[in-house]
């Protein structure tokens, strides 16, 4: 199999799926809505240097999403579509550096199954349409470590690649050493990684390539010792090593590139607002975050391994098999040399990524995405090498895996049916349809089941990719779309906008949801406590003034109502046990009939 074909085949897939999952379902939850907002408000200001929701400084995160959203809004207009777009090319883009590393240190068809296997998961299709950060940050660092990795294990990637080698210096009895050129591209990936989430696009790429090059150099100096224990030439080698990877990575011109790409905007925003954003980012949402929960995402060091068999379902099915094995395989040296430093790699990336935020306080799925191209080519090489020795023997070296691989499959697909019926009786009305979606992965399973039994395992692992891809974009497109429906607040506020010539002076009374900033057409007036004079002094503002407030909240401010004023519409938010009420002016013929009127 040559590379094109593989290369055709994931961006057919990879764009076909996304755009199956590509629905104009309205923004969810807190994150979407908040950063497309800001996105909007850097192309109606012209402003894109300090991030603003609805008329204050946003510290949370840094600009380069809401940079790419916003260009995407400059050209499709603003919608949900343009505030995911970018979302949707970072993971194609990370699809392909998946693609290259496992074509380049395996072979065409792994590389073609780990591409098939990241963007079929349930997190990547999820975050892969989400107006958030996360696949961009991926993309980012995926790239960066794949450009280093194939110059440092050069000799076996181009080997099978046919490349030249371009890129790399080759450093006698040691490490091949980056090119400056190539040292400078990585070093702008790694800043542009900043500008996008932080000082965790520079360090979490480090923290992956330094010590797996650090053990290829130990690992190589101690097969070329002539003498003394393997212990012995590990030891003297260690100190050696450290040098070796330092004069391989030349980390100060990874380092120099990398701030000359950030430093620009920081420095800026640092003037721009003295200060402020610096301090509310780094120490709040870097520093804070790490050492305390925040927003009540909490949880144990078991968080983030318990909810990747959600999150990378279905190929999680098949992801402790493959972990235990490649760990294996690696330290008893069962596999041949030339691959024992590439699936080193793989799992050391897995490991710093899932481990470093397991001991960070504030836990959320999406901060591990960047560990999920490691796991897609953990399973694929798994099960590719599986799948061969089938083919070969006429049995899976691992029948009862297999078993429980499909097993894991069907239960998922049960329990997707279930959880969607069940969250339609508890709020997603009309989303029982939705169900349908669970029953792609037991035909799947099925599939797959009867393949591996007529001894065309290949086949299997084939059809096991489709299942994912399908599954995902099914579950993320058409499933969240039925879904969305009973997400009411959009709608809401775009009918109280269009109610009012141009457009509804909104406020809010205890309710703090970016997507009615979002929606909204003009700045939402934010109440954030129970001051009930400032509800009244801006009903009393203007003709057009409309407060949304909690129904269980409506009897703080019932009494002290502006004449004239009641409740004029009401919508019951998704999964909340009660309405949220509109209040404002009533209309005089509706008024003298006494309807909707709050009594005083």
């Amino acid at each position: 199999m040559t590379y094109h074909r593989p290369l055709f085949i994931v961006l057919a897939a990879g764009i076909v799926a996304l755009a199956v999952g590509t629905a104009s379902s309205p923004l969810w939850d807190e994150d979407e809505p908040r950063f497309a907002a800001i996105a909007r408000a850097m192309v109606e200001t012209g402003d894109w240097v300090v991030p603003m929701f609805n008329g204050q400084l946003a510290v949370d995160k840094p600009v380069l999403m809401h940079w790419c959203m916003a260009a995407c809004m400059s050209v499709f207009g603003t919608n949900e579509f343009a505030a995911r777009l970018p979302s949707m090319i970072a993971a194609i883009v990370t699809a392909l550096a998946v693609l290259r590393i496992g074509t380049r240190f395996f072979d065409p068809l792994v590389g073609m199954i780990a591409a098939l296997a990241w963007l079929g998961t349930l997190l990547v299709g999820i975050e892969a349409h989400a107006a958030t950060p996360d696949a961009i940050l991926t993309a980012l660092c995926s790239w960066a470590v794949v450009l280093v990795a194939e110059v440092i294990l050069g000799t076996a990637a181009t080997a099978r690649s046919g490349d030249s080698g371009a890129g790399s210096e080759v450093v006698d009895a040691g490490l091949p050493r980056l090119s400056v050129g190539r040292a400078a591209g990585i070093g702008l990936l790694l800043g542009l990684a900043v500008v996008c989430k932080g000082p965790i696009g520079f360090v979490g790429p480090l923290a992956v390539l330094a010590p797996w090059a650090w053990w290829v150099a130990i690992d190589r100096r101690a097969a070329a010792s002539p003498s003394g224990s393997w212990r012995t030439r590990v030891f003297s080698a260690a100190i050696p090593a450290v040098v070796d990877v330092i004069r391989s990575l030349r980390p100060v011109v990874l380092t120099l590139a990398a701030i000359a790409t950030a430093a620009p905007w920081y420095v800026a925003v640092w003037q721009r607002t003295n200060g402020a954003w610096i301090e509310g980012f780094f120490f709040v949402h870097n520093v804070g975050r790490f050492m305390a929960p925040m927003e009540k995402h909490g949880g144990g060091l078991w968080y983030h391994p318990v909810t990747l068999l959600v999150c990378f379902y279905p190929w999680s099915c098949f992801l402790p098999l493959s972990l235990v094995l490649a760990t294996w395989r690696v330290w008893r040296r069962t596999i041949p040399a030339a691959l024992v430093p590439a699936v080193g790699l793989i799992l050391v990336w897995f490991a710093v990524w899932v481990g470093g935020f397991s001991v960070a306080a504030t836990k959320l799925p999406n901060y591990v995405l960047p560990a999920y191209p490691a796991a897609a080519l953990l399973v694929a090489w798994v099960s590719i090498d599986a799948a061969r020795r089938a083919a070969a023997t006429g049995r899976w070296p691992h029948p009862r895996w297999v078993a429980f691989g499909l097993g894991g499959l069907v239960f998922g697909g049960i329990a997707t049916s279930v959880t969607v019926i069940v969250a339609a009786r508890f709020g997603a009305a009309g989303g029982e349809s939705a169900a349908i979606v669970g029953m792609v992965p037991l035909v799947g399973a099925f599939i797959c089941w009867r393949l591996s039994a007529t001894a065309r395992p290949l086949e299997a692992v084939n059809a096991f990719a489709v299942t994912s891809l399908l599954f995902t974009a099914l579950a993320v497109g058409p499933g969240s779309t039925i879904i969305g429906r009973a997400n009411t607040i959009p709608a809401f506020v775009q009918s109280l906008d269009e109610s009012a010539p141009s457009g509804a002076r909104l406020g809010t009374f205890t309710i703090a949801s970016p997507n009615i900033v979002f929606y909204a057409e003009n700045p939402v007036h934010q109440i954030v406590r129970d001051d009930v004079d400032d509800a009244v002094a801006f009903l009393s503002s203007s003709p057009d003034a409309v407060l949304l407030i909690p129904e269980q909240k409506l009897r703080l401010i019932e009494s002290r109502l502006p004449a004239g004023h009641g409740i004029i519409g009401r919508t019951r938010p998704l999964f909340r046990p009660h309405d949220v009420v509109a209040i404002g002016r009533v209309p005089p013929s509706d008024r003298t009939a006494g309807s909707g009127e709050v009594p005083r």
